[in-house]
């Protein structure tokens, strides 16, 4: 089965911040479990069709009289035609920086409580105003290409959607941001966790501050950065012992600075020095 990347690989136009797609499929059968990489969030205005999603945990679906709110992550998509075999729908794409910067500006105040229960997708109606919206941007297609245009129409209909749906919307908003910093949480502790960073440079690496980092990593990994680290090192250390390596060949691979510090480390975790380790597994 054929991997997207949307929006990247549908726009003419180089990416931004703020992405505006126009997807028309005039003629067709239905395209079921599509593998779809969403690189940004999405609001999807449905126009023809139906558009069904599925997660790693539930399946939505919305009509044209519905709009739906998707936030970045992989994700099956199925486009149902009408009888006519028409499928179309209006999609405006903004990145998680792009979010940072709007609650900023916007002085937006966030739930800090977790928003684990928040699914990544979302339905609202289609009110007199949305309908309106939809068929404004319809006639506003060709002025796109400025991104100044394209970010005052993103801002406009995020903040009538945060005006009328206050809560949903912040928890949206919440969980696309904190599943942004989960995964480069994620992203950076595996290609430095046998290294020697201490946890205020992970947290640099991560564009977050200590405190911050501290928090999204124990909500990723139910333990503290110290412990994690420990414990992966001294697995690491395990698996190359028991293939006949000696500790003086390993010590500086596994992040520590000498030999003394790193036969500590293991003895206090497997009761053993690691030089009497391979004989006594």
């Amino acid at each position: 089965m054929e991997f997207f990347t949307v929006p990247d690989q549908f726009l003419v136009e180089p990416m931004s911040d703020v992405n505006i797609l126009f997807y028309i499929r005039e003629r067709g059968p239905d395209q079921v479990n599509l593998k779809l990489h969403y690189s940004q969030n999405m609001l999807c205005f449905m126009i023809h069709g139906v558009k069904n999603i599925i997660d790693e945990s539930q399946k939505y679906s919305m009509n044209n009289e519905q709009i739906g709110l998707v936030t970045a992550g992989n994700m099956l998509m199925t486009e149902r035609v009408t009888l006519r075999q028409e499928f179309e729908s209006l999609l405006l794409f903004f990145s998680n920086e792009f979010l940072t910067k709007f609650i900023q500006k916007y002085d937006i105040r966030l739930d800090e409580k977790s928003s684990d229960s928040t699914p990544p997708v979302i339905t609202f109606p289609k009110d007199e105003y949305l309908q309106t919206f939809q068929k404004s941007m319809k006639l506003l297609e060709m002025d796109f290409k400025n991104a100044y245009f394209r970010l005052a129409k993103i801002e406009e209909i995020l903040l009538y959607l945060l005006n009328k749906y206050p809560g949903e919307m912040a928890c949206f908003i919440n969980n696309a941001i904190t599943k942004s910093q989960n995964n480069a949480i994620t992203h950076v502790v595996q290609n430095h966790k046998f290294s020697n960073l201490k946890s205020e440079e992970l947290a640099f690496l991560c564009n977050m501050s200590l405190s911050t980092f501290k928090r999204k990593f124990f909500e990723v990994y139910q333990t503290s950065p110290k412990k994690y680290m420990i414990v992966e090192k001294m697995k690491k250390a395990r698996m190359l012992l028991l293939h006949n390596q000696r500790p003086s060949d390993i010590y500086y691979e596994l992040g520590y600075e000498n030999l003394s510090s790193f036969s500590l480390e293991f003895k206090k975790h497997y009761g053993v020095a690691p030089s009497l380790y391979p004989a006594q597994a």
